[in-house]
């Protein structure tokens, strides 16, 4: 037994991956200047060879209401074209925490999402412009129109800009 320990480390080792880790935020957050809401996201990837995990962490505040949303999860990406950057994505698990006086009776929220993109790779840096559609679970409805109400950059439907770093 310890014979096939010694043996599979040593096959996972020589196998050639190409790795990077990532971190980068949304450009498009920079909206937040004009609208009476505060939403910064912020999301740590890594990737290998055609698979990339990415943990996002999003922070949203209403100046208007109050009412604060936290957001993480767990997102899959692949890329089916190998060396062209397009890839498509879907979580995993999404979840939220709502607080604050106006914040919902139920406090956590469940929610899905599907990712498409480009990924434009240089030397210690990506952009990423992508498309991202939101979906709920039954019975999320009413808290997530008053989370759009409250802080206008949630909608169903989002077109982002990520800009980071990436080392490999």
């Amino acid at each position: 037994m310890r014979q096939f320990q010694v043996l599979v480390t040593i096959l996972f080792f020589l196998t050639p991956v190409n790795a990077a880790w990532q971190a980068g935020a949304d450009l498009r957050c920079l909206d937040s200047a004009f609208i009476p809401a505060l939403r910064v996201d912020a999301e740590f990837s890594y990737s290998w060879d055609d698979v990339r995990i990415t943990v996002p962490l999003r922070y949203s505040e209403s100046f208007s209401y109050d009412l604060s949303f936290l957001e993480t999860g767990v997102a899959v990406s692949v890329y089916p074209l190998e060396g062209y950057g397009l890839f498509i994505g879907a979580s995993i698990f999404r979840g939220g925490v709502f607080w604050g006086i106006e914040a919902p009776r139920e406090r956590f929220m469940l929610m899905s999402e599907i990712i498409a993109g480009w990924t434009f790779s240089f030397p210690w840096f990506f952009i990423e412009p992508r498309v991202s559609v939101s979906g709920l679970f039954e019975g999320q409805d009413e808290r997530f129109s008053a989370l759009s109400e409250a802080i206008p950059q949630y909608s169903k439907l989002r077109i982002s800009l990520i800009a980071g770093i990436e080392i490999r």
